[in-house]
């Protein structure tokens, strides 16, 4: 074999998984690359969880189908709900399986990352005990997010029904997004992955392809890219299940050590509805522009401040854009971060701490400069929750 075959074998071999090529050819690793669904298929993982699945399905049992994700996975931009990509894998699955009875859980939410994903799937999805689950957030995370999307994952594969979990990746018009931090912690649990990134990234960089062939703006698909999506996750979910699972208990071993922190596996939500003051100094209960309750605070208030136990925490803003303002967060009575009008709050969730000793803390957040923008004097900046993360039993 030459070193130019060899190394197009390897290649295949990262992008497919080693088993998958385990009895091709060089020609036939070849054409595998040159197959935008063979590159696809980023890793074939343990496919144990989900040809389980398969199996409940085969024997005529009920089984859910859960997603989780932004807007992508909500259906933006489709021209209509049953031409996104959740649509068209529900429909292959359901047409591959007519004897059972197949329902769908989609927790997609516009304009969200893993961060809040880590915090809202347990009441949005894991209470329905989805038997297969895809997350989509590669482009909607940072690549600082690692330990909330691992959080994530580890809550779902922690669920005593053990889904199967597929990480989905999905890319900026640049080519970018977050799959190299979040396919790290999806091999780190051996879970099958799909990249559309891998499978029309290489294609649209040589000019074989335009990205507005699949894509409506920098980052959504049109009703091809979504078909386009639903194919390389049905490719999965077909070279998954094509072998029966295997008789007797299941081997549902215990989740490996984390790769980045177990702290978002534990986590708790506080909407402003549960959020009784340990202090406060002026701050009133409102609600703010998209009619969410909120504690807000005028050019008057001073701090605001809660209890919690846990090893960390997160706060949701009700912060305009248009708002220039310092926001200044304690924690136990000592500053712990400020942020000004460079700051860039992500999607409106902040992580105030990680790591404290391991017990009760309390967190306060004060304005240091009054509204700004379109209102000045009016309450427009407010604290819609709180979210604590590394809680754990006592």
């Amino acid at each position: 074999m030459t070193r130019a075959a060899l190394l197009t074998r390897r290649a295949a071999t990262l992008l497919l998984g080693a088993g998958a090529l385990a009895s091709l050819s060089t020609r036939s690793a070849e054409a595998a690359l040159a197959d935008p669904i063979a590159r696809s298929q980023l890793a074939a993982g343990d496919p144990w969880l989900l040809r389980r699945a398969f199996a409940k399905a085969r024997r005529g049992e009920p089984l859910t189908f859960g997603v989780i994700g932004g807007s992508i996975t909500c259906g933006a931009i489709a021209s209509s709900p049953d031409r996104s990509y959740v649509a068209s894998v529900l429909a292959w699955w359901r047409a591959r399986f007519p004897q059972s009875e197949t329902r769908l859980v989609n927790a997609g939410l516009s304009g969200t990352g893993s961060l809040l994903g880590a915090f809202r799937v347990q009441r949005d999805l894991l209470q329905a005990e989805p038997d297969v689950v895809i997350v989509e957030f590669a482009v909607n995370d940072a690549w600082v997010d690692g330990a909330a999307y691992e959080g994530l994952l580890r809550q779902i594969l922690a669920r005593p029904n053990a889904p199967a979990v597929v990480p989905l990746f999905m890319m900026f018009e640049s080519g970018g997004g977050d799959q190299e931090m979040q396919s790290k912690v999806g091999a780190h649990y051996n879970l099958p992955m799909v990249s559309v990134h891998d499978a029309l990234w290489p294609d649209i960089a040589a000019g074989r392809i335009r990205w507005h062939d699949y894509f409506v703006d920098n980052v959504h698909p049109n009703d091809a890219g979504h078909a386009f999506t639903g194919r390389c996750v049905t490719a999965l979910l077909e070279a998954s299940g094509t072998a029966e699972a295997p008789r007797g208990p299941d081997p549902l071993d215990p989740l490996p050590a984390p790769l980045h922190s177990d702290a978002f596996q534990f986590v708790e939500w506080r909407d402003d509805a549960a959020l009784t003051p340990a202090r406060n100094d002026g701050w009133t209960p409102v609600r703010d522009d998209n009619g969410k309750p909120v504690w807000a605070a005028t050019s008057a208030s001073g701090r605001i401040a809660f209890d919690w136990s846990g090893t960390g925490i997160v706060a949701q803003l009700a912060r305009p854009p248009d708002d220039q303002g310092r926001v200044r967060f304690w924690i136990d009575d000592v500053p712990s971060l400020t942020l000004d009008a460079s700051a860039v709050i992500k999607r409106n969730i902040v992580v105030v701490a990680e790591g404290l000793a391991r017990g009760q803390h309390r967190i306060a957040i004060e304005r240091l400069d009054p509204p700004t923008g379109a209102g000045g004097e009016n309450v427009r900046f407010g604290l819609a929750a709180l979210g604590p993360i590394g809680v754990r039993p006592w």
